[in-house]
C-alpha cells in the first residue's frame, strides 16, 4: 500500500474519493481474458463483482472459488485482491498457467460500500451495516434455508442485498452437488494481540479463560516449545455451568509455559510480525489446514510464530460465513475464513495516532503490506489446491 491510500483511509472526507479510484483501479481488469467485470448497485453502494474463467460450459466447471472481503472495516482483502489484479495485468502471474479449463474464480472484494463510505464511533469505524446489522451473520439462513437458529442468525431482519445477491450468483453451482464450492472470507481481529499482551502480563494458575483464543495462545506456547503436561485436560471448567475455565498445570509447569509466553510476546512485537490464523468448520477443516500451512511455510519469516496455522470455528455459535457449510447438507462446501492483524479497529485512535507517533506510518505500513502479501498468497495458493 503506498502512503496516499493509507492517509486517504484514515481522512474520512477522502473515502468517497478513494472508493471511487479503487473502483476505477478494479474495472481495469475487464481487458484481461477470461475476466468478466460487474457492478452490483445496492442501497448502500455499488459492490465491484470480477469473475475469471476460461470456459463457458456448466457442466464441465466442477471447482468454484470465491474470495470475499470487507464485510466490515477489514481490508486486507480487498487490498490484497487489488495486487493480485496488478500483477494480472503486469504480466508478473500468467493466468493461463494457474486457471484451470474445470474452475471458475469469483471476486468480491468490497461487500460493505456503506461501511467503508461511513465510517463513523456508532458503527465501530464502518463495521456495520446502514442498519446496523453484521453483514457476516446472514450466510446459514441465506444458503441452508431449513436452518432454524433463532436469534443467533438475526432472523428478524432481512437478509442483506448483498448475501442474497452472493447466494444467487452461486445457485446454478450449488444446484450440482458434484461441484466443489470453496469461499474465502478475509477478516481481521485485535483480539490475538491484545490477548497475547493480556496473557503475558495477567496469566496466573487462577486466571479465568474467558475465549476460546486464550486458551489457544497458551496451547500454542506449549505446543512450540514441547512443554510436557500430565494433568488433563490442559484446560478445564471449575463446574459444568461455568464460562470461562482454568489452566490445569502444576506450579513448575506454569511458570516454564508463562516465561515462555512472555519471551514469545516480547520477541514477535519487537520483530513487527503479523498475527494470523485461518478458521475453519468440520467439513472444511482438511482443506483449510492444508492451505493454511502451505502459507505459513512460504511466509514464516514474516507472521508471527505459530503450531497452529488454523484454527476450528466450532467455538462460536453465531451465523458467520465459516459455519454455514455445516449447516448445510449439500457435500463439498468449503468455507473458511482468514484473519490477520486489524488495522483500523479504532478509526479515530489510529487518527490521533498517525499525528503523534513520528513512527506510525512506517509501521502500519509495514504491517498492511505483510497482511496484502498473506493475501496474495491465500489467493495464489488456493487457486491451486484442490
Amino acid at each position: 500500500m503506498d502512503l496516499e491510500t493509507l492517509k486517504s483511509l484514515l481522512n474520512i472526507t477522502n473515502r468517497k474519493k478513494l472508493y471511487n479510484k479503487i473502483l476505477i483501479e478494479l474495472e481495469q481488469v475487464k481487458n484481461l481474458d477470461y475476466f468478466n467485470y460487474k457492478i452490483y448497485k445496492t442501497a448502500e453502494g455499488i459492490i465491484p463483482l470480477i469473475k475469471i474463467s476460461n470456459n463457458s460450459k456448466l457442466d464441465e466447471i466442477q471447482h468454484v472459488k470465491i474470495f470475499i472481503g470487507a464485510q466490515h472495516n477489514e481490508y486486507n482483502g480487498l487490498f490484497g485482491i487489488i495486487e493480485f489484479f496488478k500483477l494480472l495485468r503486469a504480466g508478473k502471474i500468467n493466468i493461463n498457467k494457474v486457471l484451470r479449463n474445470d474452475q471458475v474464480l469469483y471476486f468480491l472484494p468490497l461487500m460493505n460500500p456503506y461501511g467503508f463510505l461511513n465510517p463513523n464511533k456508532n458503527n465501530k469505524s464502518g463495521y456495520y451495516l446502514k442498519n446496523g446489522t453484521n453483514l457476516n451473520r446472514f450466510w446459514r439462513r441465506a444458503f441452508v434455508p431449513e436452518y432454524i437458529d433463532g436469534m443467533k442468525d438475526l432472523d428478524k431482519l432481512a437478509i442483506p442485498e448483498q448475501v442474497l445477491f452472493v447466494k444467487k450468483m452461486l445457485q446454478k453451482y450449488w444446484d450440482n452437488i458434484k461441484t466443489c464450492i470453496y469461499i474465502l472470507d478475509f477478516h481481521e481481529t485485535s483480539l490475538f494481540k491484545r490477548f497475547l499482551i493480556e496473557l503475558s502480563t495477567n496469566l496466573n494458575l487462577f486466571y479465568k479463560f474467558d475465549h476460546w483464543l486464550k486458551e489457544g495462545i497458551v496451547l500454542n506456547i506449549i505446543k512450540l516449545y514441547n512443554i510436557h503436561y500430565y494433568r488433563k485436560p490442559v484446560f478445564f471448567k471449575s463446574n459444568p455451568s461455568a464460562d470461562h475455565t482454568h489452566l490445569n498445570l502444576s506450579e513448575k509447569q506454569f511458570q516454564i509455559v508463562f516465561e515462555k509466553l512472555k519471551d514469545y510476546a516480547s520477541r514477535n512485537l519487537r520483530n513487527n510480525r503479523l498475527p494470523f490464523y485461518f478458521c475453519y468448520s468440520k467439513k472444511s477443516r482438511d482443506y483449510c489446514q492444508k492451505l493454511a500451512n502451505i502459507i505459513y511455510n512460504k511466509l514464516k519469516q514474516k507472521l508471527w510464530e505459530t503450531y497452529f496455522p488454523a484454527f476450528s470455528h466450532s467455538f462460536y455459535d453465531h451465523g458467520c460465513l465459516v459455519r454455514m457449510n455445516d449447516a448445510s447438507s449439500r457435500p463439498r462446501v468449503y468455507s473458511m475464513s482468514l484473519e490477520s492483524e486489524k488495522h483500523f479497529f479504532n478509526l479515530f485512535e489510529e487518527m490521533q495516532k498517525s499525528k503523534s507517533d513520528p513512527n506510525y506510518f512506517d509501521n502500519k505500513l509495514n504491517l498492511i503490506d505483510i497482511s496484502i502479501e498473506l493475501t496474495l498468497e491465500t489467493i495464489k495458493e488456493m487457486i491451486n489446491l484442490f
